[in-house]
């Protein structure tokens, strides 16, 4: 969840652990059972809840969360009027989500907070608590209507990081350097830098993180910046945006040059890399971004967390 919990809710507002069942919600008119880490059957008689209400029907017994704790959860949404479900994590290739407190909406943190991991959390909300006091028409709900949000935490996680954290390394005296601008990166000087392109990938690194390293598969959080060699423009930039970007570090998704470079670094990384045509867009370049066949590609990732 970097943002299921989020995405779940937003599609449908929008448009030690403990493995034993539960059934008993603790809520009037509401019935939830099966294994902990398993989908649950959502049952429901007469739901009529004008505020929100949390009830942990399995106790676990691992670590305790807090705001600004991340987690790996599995979550349900379901209808509080028939109980059928809305959506699913469970069913979405059978693999947790990860989901940070800090950045979670309200409720989540509401339902979260003082959890430990092996819990499964019931969550019983009208719609309008969640939607901004709308109802939903493309499920045929009112605002009025309850929402059922079942919640298994599984695991803890490691927390996105805001920037590298690590060892800093220097870097070979050729290489292109940063160019910032009130604290922000904007792209490359290559006054030090070969004037031709090199030919030959290199991965220089900036810092060596300690977290958890990349296979190759893994989707991560990045900040980075790309460019063309000797340019002074970068044609992307998610510094200047503000807001780091997923991606799947798999070919196809992104180019051979970062799976080749990012394999195997870990969280809290910076690294720059320095990618041929060959492990970039090839002999059809990308004229989206102005790169020809013959353009060699720099880029800066700062490798922030693996969902």
């Amino acid at each position: 969840m970097r943002r299921l919990a989020a995405r779940c809710a937003t599609a449908l507002l929008l448009s030690g652990v403990a493995a034993c069942g539960g059934s008993d919600s603790g809520i009037d008119g509401l019935t939830v059972s099966g294994d902990f880490g398993k989908e649950p059957t959502v049952k429901v008689d007469s739901l009529d809840e004008s505020s929100p209400k949390t009830h942990v029907l399995i106790e676990g017994s691992g670590s305790k969360l807090t705001k600004s704790s991340a987690a790996k959860i599995h979550l349900l949404l379901a209808k509080g009027t028939d109980g059928s479900t809305l959506q699913s994590t469970y069913s979405q290739g059978g693999q947790p989500q990860k989901v940070e407190l800090a950045k979670a909406p309200s409720w989540i943190q509401s339902a979260l907070d003082g959890v430990r991991v092996g819990s499964r959390v019931v969550y019983l909300t009208p719609l309008s608590k969640l939607n901004n006091g709308q109802g939903d028409s493309q499920h045929n709900l009112k605002a009025s209507d309850d929402i059922v949000i079942v919640i298994d935490v599984m695991d803890t996680a490691t927390p996105t990081l805001t920037e590298p954290q690590g060892k800093k390394v220097e870097p070979p005296k050729d290489a292109p350097t940063l160019v910032e601008k009130g604290g922000t990166i904007t792209g490359f000087d290559f006054s030090d830098a070969p004037k031709a392109d090199p030919t030959k990938f290199q991965a220089i690194p900036l810092v060596e993180g300690t977290g958890q390293a990349i296979k190759e598969g893994d989707q991560i959080t990045a900040n980075y910046v790309g460019s063309k060699w000797g340019s002074s423009k970068p044609f992307d930039n998610t510094y200047t945006r503000g807001q780091p970007a997923p991606f799947t570090i798999a070919s196809p998704g992104v180019i051979k040059g970062w799976v080749k470079g990012l394999v195997g670094v870990k969280v809290g990384s910076r690294v720059m890399l320095v990618i041929p045509p060959d492990l970039g867009y090839g002999k059809q370049g990308n004229p989206q971004i102005k790169i020809g066949p013959h353009d060699t590609m720099v880029f800066l990732i700062d490798v922030l967390g693996i969902d």
